[in-house]
């Protein structure tokens, strides 16, 4: 299988090096029984930093997953997990629903947005600042989180420079 390719983990599950039997793999956490799972790559959680509600995880594996909007495969590592559900916080039954190369996308376009947001909110923009406007804009339309042209309208000349 061809994985869309993570910029830390790779795209091939990643073997352990640590034993567990197939019964304490599938019972370290509910959904992993209905998952498509890389058994070699288990390693053992720190349920004491887990947010959970009644079931922890208590070992992590890599899983196999399909992109909710581009619909490739990707892995969802066991390291990968851990660093979700130990020192991020996220709770334990929160599923990765993107591969790595949707999700960056995503982060780039919330940072174009909120860019955005702050330009248009700027009093007395400077000419630098307007062009910088005008270019999200038109980039934000063509993907089509902007659907009002008039909004492409922006005034590049500005009595201020920077």
């Amino acid at each position: 299988m061809n994985y869309v390719k993570h910029p830390r983990y790779g795209n091939k599950p990643i073997p352990s090096g640590e034993s567990y039997s197939e019964e304490d793999i599938l019972s370290a956490h509910w959904s992993y029984s209905s998952l498509k799972i890389f058994k070699e790559t288990a390693i053992k959680a720190d349920i004491s930093k887990q947010n959970y509600g009644l079931y922890p995880r208590k070992i992590y594996i890599d899983i196999e997953e399909t992109c909710n909007i581009c619909k490739r495969a990707f892995i969802f590592f066991a390291k990968e997990q851990m660093f979700w559900f130990e020192q991020l916080g996220f709770y334990v039954d929160a599923h990765c629903n993107q591969c790595p190369d949707c999700r960056r996308h995503l982060r780039n376009i919330k940072s174009l947005q909120k860019r955005y947001q702050l330009l248009v909110e700027t009093e007395n923009r400077t000419t630098k600042q307007n062009k910088e406007l005008k270019q999200i804009a038109m980039e934000l339309f063509q993907l089509g989180y902007i659907k009002d042209e008039k909004l492409l309208r922006i005034d590049t000349g500005s009595k201020q420079d920077a």
